[in-house]
């Protein structure tokens, strides 16, 4: 525990090295073998994968396309544990994920943060007692919490969000480094809800601030005052979640520009067309023939 107090208000080296660090913990304080971190961003999932002795570079890194089993997991309201002594389990929390084989698994999900742990103990002898002990419960809960505050600190929303002026860019960079660029911010409390609405809201309706504040069931001034105490705008939280989104819709859907200029909740195509100039220097038009149609 004291490392895991030190990483979080003393952190040091990249996002890598914390994780592996977070991850080396927990193995260690729970008797687990291996643990997994998942993370979401831009309809894939990134999996870390560690196992008990290696070494912070030799953290394995795949990425998954985002689908039900990953909802399933990020849809968890606390720790849980499973117990799998079937090969052949399709039980979405367990198999599909790790491949590790039958045995006991930790899952914590990390609130506000699209991700979650997952901790792989050895084959326990006391099986059908699917129970999660009280101590493991809140070694889970504070690994969860210390992960999630990492993860904050690594994305926070003055790095993302980073100016009054947008996005706007010199050159052409990457599709990976759009999709950086583009990544939703870690936030929490108020933040972390609007945040929640407007991705709920792409495509479904208005992202007004008006009908967002509506369905936090807060006055519009109220909201106003807390995003501003935390320092957040709401014009730039909204246009990097239609950024994040209209690179997913370019690249990975068959949308037209007009489709999705109505699922961002933009007043008509030319006004998209601006934003994403300004948030890219490109259209959508060059940018969907440039990382899809011509790759």
């Amino acid at each position: 525990m004291r490392v895991l107090l030190r990483l979080s208000t003393a952190p040091v080296g990249g996002f890598q090295s914390q994780l592996w660090s977070y991850l080396a913990a927990g193995c260690a304080m729970l008797g687990a073998s291996q643990a997994f971190f998942f993370h979401r961003t831009l309809g894939r999932c990134s999996r870390y994968r560690y196992e008990q002795g290696m070494d912070s570079q030799s953290l394995v890194l795949a990425e998954e396309s985002f689908g039900a089993t990953h909802q399933a997991l990020f849809s968890l309201n606390t720790p849980q544990f499973l117990d799998v002594f079937d090969e052949n389990c399709d039980n979405p929390l367990m198999l599909a994920y790790t491949h590790a084989g039958p045995g006991r698994y930790l899952l914590a999900p990390l609130a506000n943060a699209s991700a979650a742990l997952v901790f792989v103990l050895k084959c326990p002898e006391d099986r059908g007692q699917n129970r999660l002990a009280d101590d493991d419960s809140e070694t889970l809960a504070l690994l969860a919490e210390g992960v999630a505050r990492m993860v904050h600190l690594h994305a926070s929303p003055d790095k993302i969000l980073r100016s009054q002026e947008g996005f706007a860019v010199s050159g052409i960079r990457s599709l990976e480094e759009y999709i950086e660029i583009a990544k939703l911010p870690a936030v929490f409390g108020i933040p972390g809800r609007v945040m929640d609405v407007l991705q709920r809201r792409v495509g479904q309706g208005s992202l007004a601030i008006d009908d967002v504040a509506n369905e936090l069931s807060i006055s519009k001034r109220t909201l106003q005052r807390r995003l501003q105490q935390a320092d957040i705008n709401f014009a730039m939280m909204r246009d990097q979640v239609r950024f994040h989104y209209a690179i997913g819709f370019l690249v990975d859907q068959n949308l037209s520009i007009d489709q999705i200029s109505t699922a961002l909740d933009f007043s008509d195509r030319t006004s998209f067309t601006n934003a994403f100039k300004r948030w890219t220097g490109l259209s959508p038009s060059t940018f969907r023939k440039l990382f899809r149609d011509y790759t």
